[in-house]
């Protein structure tokens, strides 16, 4: 069923008719390809917010929608700033700023142009970007971050991308990639929170739609796409699989606690689709019970590809030389972990 909503954003008001009634990334993309592009622009315009939200909308187009919903919101969070001065919604404005330049920025040889998949300030804040175009890329790879990310977080995120980006590109100069930074979900805040999957059994459903949203505006033949989960993003992608098929060709579990699935035939991938992991030696998510979410997707009955990660900076004592430090040096410059996670993103396996 097709329907006809009418829409307030940015204090215009019109109809966008026809947008898929609960219609999945396919439906959606089918509906987009057909409107007239006036009927697009229009669309973009009445709804920047809606479209720019919508899984099935091409990456150019989500872009420039959400560019707009950019430029409101941080009107809007200036003007409450300088109404009523606060320090975490100075924090937001400073992650914003981060957005901005990058989202400008001259594309390079080095570094494709970036494009603001999604963007809002709901909840812990959400921000999805892309370091080129995933509907022509060869290859596309989903960053999905877990405990202690939101908004304010995005710049050191999207560090991880770009990390991604430059090895990539000294592994192969002849194949175009896009490194996707997803913060498209509330991610638990503190060990408390992340105890739960009940944040993961959410983010999955909005992950997997994301991903079939990347094969619906996919313009060519089919891209190698690969999903790293880190820490509780592992879990996310591991309930996103194990609910529903998830159109990926390869999933890297890093720094895991768990990924809600006792084995990998639990999770619902394509029968070419592989499953890596890694954990570093020194890296106290190794404390995680399996209870929490399940046994870690290193452990060897688990069935995945276990590769290596340089170990990581000591710990104390106490925690039998585990370290948190060693839990987020996965992209590190030159690491074990970043080489590898390059030869997966480009179909290679770990090296």
């Amino acid at each position: 069923m097709e329907a006809a909503v009418a829409v307030e954003s940015g204090g215009r008001t019109g109809p966008v008719d026809g947008i898929p009634a609960a219609g999945s990334p396919a439906e959606v993309a089918g509906w987009w390809r057909g409107l007239p592009a006036e009927e697009r622009d229009a669309a973009i315009s009445a709804d920047p917010a809606g479209i720019g939200a919508l899984d099935g909308v091409p990456t150019v187009d989500r872009d420039r929608a959400n560019r707009l919903v950019f430029d409101a919101e941080y009107a809007d969070v200036t003007a409450q700033q300088r109404n009523e001065p606060d320090d975490d919604r100075a924090a937001v404005i400073r992650a914003m700023d981060a957005i901005k330049r990058y989202i400008d920025s001259e594309a390079t040889r080095a570094r494709p142009r970036a494009f603001l998949v999604g963007l809002s300030r709901e909840g812990r804040g959400r921000a999805i970007i892309a370091t080129g175009d995933p509907d022509t890329a060869d290859n596309v790879v989903t960053n999905v971050q877990g405990t202690g990310t939101n908004l304010k977080t995005v710049r050191s995120e999207i560090d991880k991308s770009d990390a991604i980006v430059d090895r990539v590109g000294q592994l192969s100069r002849r194949t175009n990639t896009s490194t996707i930074t997803w913060l498209g979900y509330d991610a638990p805040q503190d060990l408390l929170e992340s105890a739960s999957d009940d944040r993961a059994v959410v983010g999955g459903e909005v992950l997997r739609s994301f991903q079939d949203g990347l094969r619906a505006t996919r313009d060519g033949e089919r891209s190698y796409n690969t999903i790293i989960g880190y820490s509780y993003g592992s879990t996310v992608v591991g309930h996103a699989a194990s609910q529903a098929p998830l159109d990926v060709d390869a999933v890297v579990c890093v720094g895991s606690p768990g990924v809600g699935v006792d084995h990998v035939s639990e999770l619902q991938l394509p029968e070419s689709g592989r499953v890596f992991a890694t954990t570093a030696e020194n890296d106290v998510i190794r404390l995680t019970p399996d209870f929490v979410h399940g046994p870690q997707p290193i452990d060897d009955d688990f069935g995945a590809t276990v590769f290596e990660s340089d170990p990581g900076a000591d710990g104390e004592w106490f925690t039998a030389g585990l370290s948190t430090e060693a839990h987020s040096q996965y992209w590190n410059t030159d690491s074990d972990s970043l080489r590898n996670f390059a030869a997966i993103i480009l179909g290679r396996g770990p090296l």
